[in-house]
């Protein structure tokens, strides 16, 4: 690649190599594509494409197929043992992207990988004999595309400003929420088959991928002076929380409230088919409207808020009502007698996570503690995304079992409340 598709990275004479300049420190002439504004969220729309329908519809839908007494104990099978590997494959992508040297990118090379190993776990599900291939296809789907998913990530400190990173960091979310709305509409244009799993992601990594080609990578012209042995390994998945509480905390409240958005939508589908009596026929388009009605309270207040953190430089403030928001959005839904209720459930749900989604990334980034080893620590933070997708699933039969589907959304707003107490331990950000 030509100098003007990639922006190298210089080696301090320190102990450890550094990014230099910081990206803190750089400013909008600097080694950042003008364009990644606009292809980070992009990318990340396309992403959500791809990895929404199998986590949303698909798998349950496969899996009713192929065992339907057993179809909610095996979703949770399925979705939690892929939620595993998200959990081990994002922070280590990470590091592997921050001491990638490769001539085309610290990042690209890393989601171009992913995407073609995501696309052969997803076509592995839509093929699959029995629930064994279907578990293999969904774990292989989930290493591919959560290192894509690291990679592209890590592009925000590389590439966007402090200040501009509330409003890039809302259209993130923006995009991937729409990227929800677009992936379940896609689906329920598809009888139940093998097309009905195939072609929405397929059009989602084209997207992704198409929407990164232009932008400059960052290149690594040196070795990273630190040995990736085994304690480095192992060093990908941690950080320490006592000497950088505010990342810790700030994880702890991508956790809590990513429990909240998971738990309203790893057991939509079965939901609507055991208490609103849809049918298997019917519920990608019932899903789909869920999910619309979702965006729209997103819609309404993500680019608005993202805008709005960054003029008046606070971010608490506003995770805090988002959080509360999203709590009464999913009790709502818990308690639904009808799909007009529901739906009405889902657009506060979306308002909420929505305020949430439009500064998180942004407060993450504020407290990074080094931006040489951003795509390492937004790795690990990714593991607040992954973790709730690994341990509902897990939870969530037994849950079912006792207090039925209510109970389980009610367990899931709790989190929200836990996510509001949590920012307002964070110091160093407003």
């Amino acid at each position: 690649m030509d100098e003007s598709s990639s922006t190298p990275v210089t080696v301090g004479t320190g102990e450890r190599p550094s990014v230099a300049p910081p990206a803190s420190q750089q400013d909008a002439a600097g080694p950042r594509s003008k364009y990644a504004a606009v292809a980070i969220p992009l990318a990340l729309l396309g992403w959500a494409i791809a990895l929404v329908p199998p986590l949303a519809v698909t798998i349950a839908l496969r899996l009713r197929d192929l065992d339907r007494a057993d179809s909610a104990a095996n979703l949770g099978l399925v979705l939690g043992v892929g939620a595993f590997f998200s959990f081990i494959t994002n922070p280590l992508a990470g590091r592997l992207s921050d001491r990638t040297m490769s001539r085309h990118g610290m990042r690209k090379p890393w989601i171009l990988a992913g995407a073609l190993i995501g696309y052969a776990g997803i076509a592995v599900i839509a093929y699959a004999p029995n629930v064994l291939f279907v578990l293999v296809g969904w774990s292989v789907a989930q290493i591919g595309l959560n290192f894509a998913l690291a990679a592209l990530i890590a592009m925000l400190p590389d590439q966007i400003e402090p200040h501009r990173r509330g409003r890039v960091a809302s259209f993130i979310s923006l995009a991937q929420n729409v990227g929800g709305v677009g992936a379940t509409f896609l689906v329920q244009l598809f009888s139940i088959g093998a097309l009905q799993v195939l072609v929405p992601s397929l059009i989602g990594l084209v997207l992704m991928l198409g929407a990164i080609a232009p932008i400059k990578d960052r290149t690594r012209t040196e070795r990273p002076a630190e040995r990736f042995d085994m304690k480095a390994l192992f060093g990908s998945f941690v950080f320490n929380p006592r000497r950088y509480p505010d990342l810790g905390w700030a994880w702890l409240t991508r956790f809590f409230l990513n429990t909240t958005q998971f738990t309203a939508t790893s057991y939509l589908t079965y939901f609507l088919i055991e208490n609103f009596d849809v049918s298997d026929a019917e519920a990608p388009t019932k899903v789909f409207q869920a999910v619309l009605a979702n965006a729209v309270g997103l819609l309404l207040v993500t680019p608005v808020l993202g805008w709005l953190s960054d003029k008046v430089g606070r971010r608490k403030p506003f995770v805090i009502i988002a959080s509360l928001i999203a709590t009464a959005g999913l009790a709502l839904i818990a308690l639904s007698t009808s799909i007009p209720l529901l739906l009405l459930g889902q657009l506060i749900l979306g308002a909420g996570t929505g305020a949430f989604f439009a500064v998180e990334l942004a407060l993450l980034a504020d407290v990074l503690p080094d931006e040489e080893t951003a795509g390492k620590d937004l790795g690990v933070a990714n593991l607040a995304q992954s973790l709730p997708q690994s341990i509902i699933p897990i939870a969530a039969p037994g849950v079912i079992g006792a207090f039925g589907y209510p109970g389980l959304f009610l367990g899931g707003a709790v989190f929200g409340l836990l996510g509001a107490f949590s920012v307002t331990r964070v110091r160093k950000v407003r």
